[in-house]
């Protein structure tokens, strides 16, 4: 079942493919999304981004919008995220309220190391002052003229493709505060631990089982 998942099987698939009902896959889905989460956060800071040098592309999306999805409403959520230009492409991705600059730079300190170069357009939640601050270079691409600067080479092409691969793996169904989390945790850890998910997981799986006491204290 676990590498059914890994390959991102849609649940119907595994009941008919492993012989359970769908209780049982969700048991095991939960677990699975579970040890992934316990994984990231508790290796936070092996998971922040960036560093002396290295080039972080940043953006904010909209995932779902106001519209009925089979009966009932999806408002749809603000998504941050931002993507290395390195061969590993480490990423993160978080919800926010808003995209304000308070909150934008909140994101950033606690995602992306001082010394990165970071990318962005022009939305003006994106302070200079505030990222110098941090130890961070600031460099802009202006969407309205142009995807790519002609002079500076900027542009956020690859956090915008990384937005198109994660929202083909989420239901419009849950692009809501409550689901999508699960999702983008998902997305980035499979990312982060391409070259050797399945181990990864094992591991992940069995330190949860090893401090199952602080998920009921």
């Amino acid at each position: 079942m676990a590498s059914l998942w890994i390959q991102s099987t849609p649940h119907k698939s595994i009941e008919a493919m492993v012989g359970v009902n769908d209780k049982t896959v969700k048991y095991w889905v939960d677990l699975f999304k579970l040890s992934i989460e316990w994984d990231l956060k508790s290796n936070h800071e092996n998971y922040k981004i960036g560093g002396d040098d290295i080039i972080v592309e940043i953006d904010e999306s909209k995932f779902g919008k106001r519209k009925n999805h089979r009966g009932h409403r999806v408002e749809g959520v603000w998504v941050v995220g931002g993507v290395e230009r390195t061969d590993e492409r480490k990423m993160f991705a978080v919800t926010v309220e808003d995209r304000s600059a308070d909150t934008l730079l909140d994101v950033i300190a606690r995602h992306v190391h001082p010394g990165s170069i970071i990318y962005t357009d022009c939305w003006r939640g994106y302070s200079n002052d505030g990222l110098l601050s941090m130890e961070m270079l600031h460099a802009t691409v202006n969407h309205s003229e142009h995807f790519k600067d002609p002079e500076t080479g900027v542009h956020t092409n690859t956090i915008e493709g990384t937005w198109r691969g994660i929202k083909l793996k989420v239901p419009s169904s849950h692009c809501t505060k409550t689901r999508i989390t699960s999702h983008l945790l998902t997305f980035i850890w499979k990312r982060r631990n391409e070259n050797d998910v399945w181990n990864r997981l094992i591991e992940a799986i069995r330190s949860v089982y090893e401090n199952m006491e602080l998920f009921y204290n």
